[in-house]
């Protein structure tokens, strides 16, 4: 009998293309892989190359055609080199299914063919047509590469999120915090001469709300759009003129109180850790963090009720 060892090889290389495509979306198959070819495009010259290889199995266990007819090889290499002005177009979802699907009916043809045709074929020129997992596994190759470069690319592009984490960090340790005050402590002083504890939760909700107030009016302005920055001359003013409003609320109920810092937190955490891709996060971060990242001037003075 003869030597059938391409049969594992194909099947492990149609097995191979089967996961890979399991993992295709429209961005993945739109990935560059070089000389103006997409994965989308790789995937549809395997599958191309399969069922053009498919067609003349068909006819050569037909009897109706000969491995050795040189002017099949040559088409082959017409119809290639015709292809080339498509294949940069290809973009279909549904090409993984169709390189699949002709994969597995060219290796059934391959597998189930005649002993004296496999003779023939084995060790000439014209093995590529046993061997297909060849061609295809040198695809997949390129594929898998091209991936790989892909998502580091957009791991080194990726802006830093691990501001929203802190901010989730910091609203945990806000609730515990203000989840046991009573009336005493919004009014214990968090330093000698200094403001109450009442004033800097009050002094806390104000700041959250309004960098919620700023983003949202940001947002709704469109496309890559930020808070605007406010000096901190102004808001030292702010700070000054909101003192008395901030030390009456530590006169409320504590419960209103802190519910209201915590709502307030919850609120502009919510807002940063949603925002569109089209924000320049990695701009903020490095010239106004405290836009993004509240943690920063959240555990100021979550630091100083704890020390009251």
């Amino acid at each position: 009998m003869a030597d059938r060892n391409y049969i594992q090889a194909n099947d492990e290389s149609r097995q191979r293309l089967a996961e890979l495509m399991e993992t295709m979306t429209p961005s993945r198959l739109a990935t560059d892989v070089g000389g103006g070819w997409t994965v989308a495009t790789a995937i549809g010259h395997i599958a191309f190359m399969d069922r053009w290889h498919t067609a003349r199995w068909e006819r050569m266990l037909a009897g109706e055609w000969s491995a050795d007819s040189e002017s099949v090889r040559e088409a082959e290499h017409l119809a290639l080199e015709t292809m080339e002005l498509f294949w940069p177009r290809v973009s279909s979802i549904g090409l993984p299914d169709v390189a699949l699907e002709t994969a597995a009916r060219l290796d059934d043809l391959v597998a189930g063919a005649p002993d004296d045709l496999v003779s023939d074929l084995e060790g000439t020129p014209y093995e590529y047509l046993l061997h297909r997992y060849s061609h295809r596994n040198e695809h997949i190759d390129q594929i898998e590469r091209a991936l790989i470069r892909g998502q580091a690319a957009a791991a080194a592009e990726a802006p830093d999120l691990s501001y929203v984490e802190r901010n989730q960090a910091s609203l945990d340790r806000l609730r515990q915090l203000t989840a046991g005050l009573g009336p005493a402590d919004l009014m214990r002083e968090t330093e000698k001469g200094g403001w109450t504890i009442g004033h800097a939760l009050g002094h806390l909700a104000f700041w959250d709300r309004f960098m919620a107030s700023r983003w949202k009016a940001a947002l709704a302005k469109g496309s890559g759009a930020r808070p605007p920055h406010m000096s901190d001359e102004v808001a030292d003013l702010l700070n000054d003129a909101l003192a008395p409003t901030w030390q009456a609320m530590a006169a409320q109920a504590p419960e209103a109180l802190a519910a209201e810092v915590l709502a307030a937190a919850e609120e502009i955490d919510g807002i940063v850790a949603s925002l569109p891709p089209d924000v320049p996060v990695a701009e903020i971060q490095a010239s106004l963090p405290r836009q993004l990242d509240r943690s920063l001037h959240r555990l100021d003075h979550i630091g100083q009720v704890e020390k009251a």
